[in-house]
């Protein structure tokens, strides 16, 4: 059975046949481990995908459950699947990877070369596979560890990607897009259901809206290379009189916050994250705050650094998946020139 999937994979690919599309929850990786192995893998697994949100109540990026190991074929339509190999191919799982990976590499993974294999849409259409096989628990462990980031970006990536092709579908406002670009120096695909609410020169911003649930995303820009987006203390401070005095009336709650690098259209961005309130308390909810320098925006020399703000409100439900979704909206920001035409990426040497 397994060898009959392994040559429909390699038909298909040959034919160009369509796959069937793949099915599981978002934001969740179907992970395939031998049965003997799985009550001492699954520790592993919670520090790999241990990664949190700041929500009011913390929730994981990404989840994980185990898949069927007796029936490995049962999951080859999973959208995210990760197989776990730490020995010699002996049961249904070992045999299903080895033939995944061929003889070659499944003699060197025997030899001791731990091995990691990414393979998009491998057996349905938007499904991403990985298999990662080393000789024994001891070097999985290590392998896995010192692949963490790997992985995780692999799954988070695949995910994003979702995320965009789904905003994407029901269309965007490119008059509104164009608008943007021209007035303000960044270009923004916003779908067809966001709506400006709110606006103003002193700083210049605008704010955008979606319902049900509530979401919003805030740009505000100023000329020059901003010195608070290299502060965290002043990132924070930064947002939260921002969020007191244009957003509503809003506050930054006490509690945690997390500052970490990132891009946005092809910059050097950072990536401030924390929860807010209404005054009162009335509300609350997670909030992402970006803040990147764009060199030449707007047709300046000195271009201009944004700070880009997105916020969700939906109080007793997942915040989780309103949050992938509002990254991969704003990571499909650029800045523009006075033309209102997207700045490209950073060359090597400006890195």
């Amino acid at each position: 059975m397994r060898a009959q999937a392994a040559l429909l994979l390699a038909l298909l690919a040959l034919l160009g046949c369509s796959r069937p599309l793949a099915r599981g929850a978002r934001y969740q990786v179907a992970v395939l481990a031998e049965a003997p192995r799985r009550e001492a893998l699954a520790p592993l697994l919670d520090s790999l995908f241990s990664q949190t949100w700041i929500t009011p109540m913390p929730e994981r990026r990404l989840a994980w459950r185990w898949a069927d190991p007796v029936n490995p074929d049962a999951a080859l339509d999973q959208r995210a699947l990760l197989v776990l190999v730490d020995g010699p191919a002996a049961g249904p799982v070992g045999r299903f990877a080895a033939e995944l990976l061929g003889p070659g590499v499944a003699d060197r993974v025997r030899q001791g070369e731990a091995h990691l294999l990414r393979r998009p849409d491998a057996f349905a259409a938007g499904q991403v596979l990985a298999v990662l096989a080393a000789r024994d628990p001891a070097a999985l462990r290590r392998q896995a560890l010192a692949r963490a980031d790997e992985l995780r970006a692999l799954f988070l990536e695949h995910e994003a990607a979702a995320d965009a092709a789904a905003l994407r579908a029901g269309g965007l406002q490119r008059q509104l897009e164009d608008s943007l670009a021209l007035a303000c120096g960044f270009r923004l695909p916003l779908p067809a259901d966001w709506f400006v609410v709110q606006g103003g020169l002193d700083p210049p911003f605008i704010r955008l809206r979606r319902l049900a649930p509530d979401r919003w995303i805030s740009v505000l820009w100023t000329e020059g290379a901003d010195s608070l987006r290299m502060s965290p203390d002043s990132l924070w401070a930064l947002r939260g009189r921002l969020a007191a005095r244009y957003w509503e009336r809003e506050s930054q709650r006490v509690g945690p916050r997390r500052l970490s690098p990132a891009r946005l259209g092809g910059h050097r961005a950072l990536l401030l994250e924390g929860t807010w309130s209404a005054q009162g308390g009335r509300a609350a909810g997670p909030f992402l705050f970006w803040a990147v320098h764009v060199p030449g925006a707007g047709g300046l020399p000195q271009g201009r650094t944004f700070y880009i703000d997105a916020e969700v409100l939906d109080p007793g439900s997942p915040q989780s998946p309103w949050l992938h979704q509002l990254s991969a909206l704003v990571s499909g920001f650029t800045g523009t020139d006075a033309e209102g035409r997207r700045i490209g990426p950073l060359q090597a040497g400006d890195q």
